[in-house]
């Protein structure tokens, strides 16, 4: 984006042009006009004109500068041999159409090559020397390069303001996407704990209902006890979720037996195999793999219900691989039509958080789920 062209002149600046017209009055008061014929003073009065112009434009606006400066070259230039007072228009004039970001590069240098030409004609129509020129010409270029040098200051402080502005906006995106990400994360956390314990209370619950229709009351209190226990063990699951966003240590083989253990009281069939060391293994790492486990075991009681579930973990140098995988099932569960969807997507999410990847479906009549992640 191109630098902003800030046409308002500051007070500063609107003083220091104010300042020229006084300069200007000082100088021709005492500059003996009255020798001067008729169309000399009516070009320095034209001179004088643009620059009050000039200076009062409350707007500052690009095209009254411009006439103005124009202006202030020609006449002020025309006249400088003539009267001194004319060297103050046409200084500003050289400074200022190159000082000024809303004039072009272009204007600046046209504005300069008349100054050039009318300061020659003026000289040699005062019979002045060419040193006398040449000292004229130097002033003129003088104040050209200052004004070359302010504008190079003004375009570095509009860039620098950009460049702020820009920052800004980048932090604030990243920002943003840092809390959406956040908000993605703790959201599969509660998902998946949520998933997982609801579904088996279903279970539970509707195997107990169905005990206490057939008169058999123990059995239905067993699988009460049996609910409750899942219950308590959801609410560790929530501590969980709390301990892993604190990047707390999680006990791999601890927690995947329990996972083991509550999927078999929900009446599901798990085989578990853990090979390699887990012990240091990151949180994150470890709370995305136990999620993926935890989802894997869901899925299977919604969608295949009492088929044996093969959890396989295996860890090595490089990176953690967790294969889940059940046989198809043609039964519908009781809890197939429960749920969003969410789940699988979820762990390809969370797995891909981590720089892993995800690889679901059927391989001949099995449901298969491999979940890679680097070890570091």
């Amino acid at each position: 984006m191109p630098p902003r062209a800030d046409t308002a002149p500051t007070t500063p600046s609107r003083l220091l042009r104010l300042t020229g017209v006084i300069a200007m009055g000082v100088i021709l008061r005492d500059d003996g006009l009255a020798r001067q014929g008729i169309a000399v003073l009516v070009m320095i009065g034209l001179a004088g004109l643009a620059l009050l112009i000039f200076a009062v434009d409350p707007g500052g606006r690009p095209w009254v500068s411009r006439a103005a400066i124009a202006v202030m070259a020609v006449f002020g230039g025309l006249t400088v041999a003539q009267s001194s007072g004319s060297l103050v228009p046409l200084l500003v004039a050289a400074t200022a159409c190159f000082a000024l970001v809303q004039h072009s590069i272009l204007f600046g240098a046209l504005i300069i090559g008349v100054e050039v030409i009318a300061v020659g004609v003026s000289s040699v129509a005062a019979h002045r020397s060419p040193s006398a020129y040449l000292g004229m010409l130097a002033g003129v270029l003088l104040v050209a390069l200052l004004g070359l040098s302010r504008r190079q200051f003004r375009v570095t402080a509009e860039q620098n303001r950009l460049l702020v502005e820009q920052s800004r906006e980048i932090r604030a995106e990243r920002d943003r996407a840092a809390t959406l990400a956040e908000r993605g994360r703790i959201a599969r956390e509660v998902h998946d704990v949520l998933a997982h314990t609801l579904g088996g209370l279903v279970l539970q619950l509707d195997a107990a209902d169905a005990l206490l229709e057939a008169g058999e009351t123990e059995r239905a209190a067993d699988k009460v006890r049996a609910s409750r226990e899942l219950a308590v063990s959801g609410l560790a699951d929530a501590r969980q979720v709390v301990g892993a966003l604190r990047a707390e240590r999680v006990d791999i083989p601890t927690e995947f037996d329990r996972l083991v253990l509550e999927h078999r009281n929900a009446g599901g069939r798990v085989r578990l195999r853990l090979d390699g060391d887990t012990q240091h293994l990151g949180a994150q790492v470890s709370v995305a793999l136990l999620r993926a486990a935890q989802e894997s075991l869901t899925n299977a009681r919604k969608h295949a219900p009492g088929a044996e579930v093969e959890l396989w973990l295996r860890v090595d140098a490089e990176q953690v691989e967790l294969l889940a995988s059940n046989a198809l099932s043609d039964r519908i569960g009781l809890l197939s039509a429960s749920g969003m969807g969410a789940g699988l997507l979820g762990i390809r999410e969370r797995i891909g958080a981590l720089g892993g990847t995800v690889e679901a479906g059927k391989t001949g009549d099995r449901w298969r789920v491999r979940m890679t992640v680097p070890r570091r």
